[in-house]
């Protein structure tokens, strides 16, 4: 019997990765818009931080097994906290730091209307945002600049289970964030599991594939950072941990891909008085060619 997964547009989590690769020649666009607010500051500076990031993702399938993947953000950053003369506002906007990742099919076994794939990942963050935004109070600090001023490796693995009606991800991926400029943002560790059930149609149609088809997702996305470092002197308000329960929508069409979800912090742990994670909402398309 042949695998009878539709492989004209297949489904990808919202915010993991999936080991499903694009076919030799094939071109993906992806573009999301994650809005990320950060509050309940525990100081008296009761800081806030609005985030719109839109990371413009480009996928090309240069075989069956080795894909490329650049990652190219527009960020903005809204930043307000009190001072010795009231309330103050500061903001960046910008292209963000271009990401290049390899994506690698080391691994996979096809059974009747089941595969299972493993993927490795490997690649490097570009310091191509601005880490030099001023306003009327000076030079904005490092964190609220729209790039980092490092290059940045990035390695991880990615395994995914799929029949006809769900699927499953599960994504480990880990950043080693480099010193630019006298200032060392702290290394980061993700781990994503994600899975995702088709709830229309719930009987699939005779012929192959289908032309449109929902999805339900739910996520579990954790991040761990490191303390970052400013001239090599350890800032002890920085990293920490955040695991994020993550529901979420899809609609999947032949070549094109329509999703909401909502990221909410269910474990946060901060390492000193930091703003913390209030929510992320997140809408985006993808585009098959």
């Amino acid at each position: 019997m042949l695998l009878i997964i539709p492989s004209d547009s297949f489904a990808i989590p919202i915010n993991n990765d999936s080991a499903l690769t694009a076919h030799k020649g094939e071109v993906i666009f992806r573009e999301q818009i994650r809005y990320t607010r950060k509050a309940d500051d525990p100081s008296d500076l009761d800081r806030t931080l609005d985030v719109i990031s839109i990371p413009n993702v480009l996928v090309y399938g240069v075989t069956e097994k080795f894909n490329v993947i650049s990652t190219y953000p527009v960020i903005y950053k809204d930043f307000d906290t009190n001072t010795s003369t009231g309330r103050a506002s500061r903001d960046a906007e910008g292209f963000g730091d271009l990401t290049l990742l390899a994506k690698y099919l080391f691994w996979k076994r096809d059974r009747p209307l089941e595969t299972l794939r493993a993927d490795l990942v490997g690649g490097l963050e570009f310091p191509t945002g601005n880490t030099n935004e001023e306003d009327g109070l000076g030079k904005l600090p490092r964190d609220l600049q729209v790039g980092k001023g490092s290059w940045n490796p990035i390695v991880g693995t990615v395994f995914t289970w799929q029949t006809l009606r769900q699927q499953i991800d599960l994504a480990l991926t880990y950043q080693f964030n480099i010193e630019g400029h006298g200032f060392e943002f702290g290394d980061l560790f993700r781990h994503d599991l994600s899975y995702q059930f088709r709830v229309w149609p719930w009987e699939l149609p005779e012929k192959r594939g289908v032309p449109a088809y929902l999805n339900l997702v739910g996520e579990a996305n954790g991040v761990w950072e490191q303390k970052a470092q400013s001239n090599r002197s350890r800032i002890d308000a920085s990293g920490g941990y955040t695991l994020f329960l993550s529901p979420g929508i899809q609609l999947v069409t032949k070549r094109l891909i329509a999703e909401i979800s909502v990221q909410l912090p269910a474990i946060q742990f901060l390492n000193g008085e930091q703003p913390e994670t209030e929510f992320i909402l997140i809408g985006g398309v993808r585009l098959q060619f």
